[in-house]
């Protein structure tokens, strides 16, 4: 009888090296990147531009180190399964990947686990909102976005049901990497290879969560609720006039302002994730 394969980091780290032995390590673990996160992304919604990509790929490879790929893949699901957490980028680092010839660093696990608890954990104590939206303008390998669904699910919260991610890279690697995580730990999210300051995209994936959990229709209807609560702050003056309507507060001794919605949303935007309220 066949003894089950273990997998954890260092059985990676061996199967990888036994692939790189005669090729380059970043090409590796690139290609590696691509062809998991294209199986993912083809699984739910081909795309023949990207299968072809996939092939070509792989016809670099002999049959023996593509199974090998395989492995890396099914290793990589184990890594991740006790939490979400950015194995990616640690084991890019571990692999001694980031230099500063590609300027890849990602962030340590632990370090965004800890910003995410500091800068958002009081949001999640009593959260009423539907769902949380949450942009990532420089997401890398998604380590502040699993480190924020990490702290959701403390505070009892499921991310497939409860957050929708936009994330965005210049680098398609980090990008990939980025899709690849996000869709084991099954978030819903938009990741957008391309430049946030320029506005320059390149490609856009979906997480098979995002198509499974319907979010176009959700988040549709959470546009048009927006829309329609600012038609109704509007009082009509004259033909082709609006202006805004001044709600009057009523004082009640005794009794504090609460803050303005408006201070709450800048107080919201800390580090790198940005939080909308709908």
């Amino acid at each position: 009888m066949t003894k089950p394969k273990q997998y954890d980091k260092q059985s990676f780290i061996k199967i990888f090296n036994s692939i790189a032995r005669h090729k380059h390590r970043y090409q590796v673990f690139s290609d590696f990147v691509t062809m998991s996160a294209i199986a993912l992304h083809n699984g739910v919604f081909k795309s023949e531009t990207l299968e072809s990509e996939y092939m070509e790929i792989v016809g670099k490879y002999s049959k023996e180190e593509a199974n090998k790929i395989a492995e890396l893949f099914a290793n990589l699901i184990v890594l991740l399964e006790p939490e979400p957490r950015d194995i990616l980028g640690s084991l890019y680092m571990e692999l001694e990947l980031g230099n500063t010839n590609n300027g890849q660093f990602f962030t340590p696990p632990e370090l965004s686990l800890l910003l995410a608890q500091l800068t958002y954990g009081d949001e999640l104590e009593n959260l009423e909102k539907p769902f949380i939206t949450l942009c990532e303008p420089a997401c890398g390998a998604g380590g502040m976005v699993l480190a924020f669904a990490k702290t959701m699910r403390e505070h009892k919260l499921n991310p497939a049901e409860k957050l929708w991610v936009q994330c965005t890279d210049v680098d398609r690697i980090a990008g990939l990497m980025c899709y690849l995580q996000l869709s084991l730990w099954h978030i819903p999210a938009e990741v957008i290879i391309g430049n946030t300051l320029s506005m320059e995209f390149r490609e856009v994936y979906y997480t098979p969560a995002h198509y499974l959990g319907n979010w176009d229709a959700k988040l549709k209807l959470q546009e048009q609720h927006e829309a329609i609560k600012s038609i109704l702050e509007l009082e009509v003056i004259e033909p082709g006039e609006a202006v805004k309507t001044e709600t009057k507060k009523e004082v009640v001794p005794e009794v504090q302002e609460q803050p303005k919605q408006s201070d709450k949303k800048e107080n919201d935007k800390k580090g790198q994730l940005d939080l909308f309220d709908f």
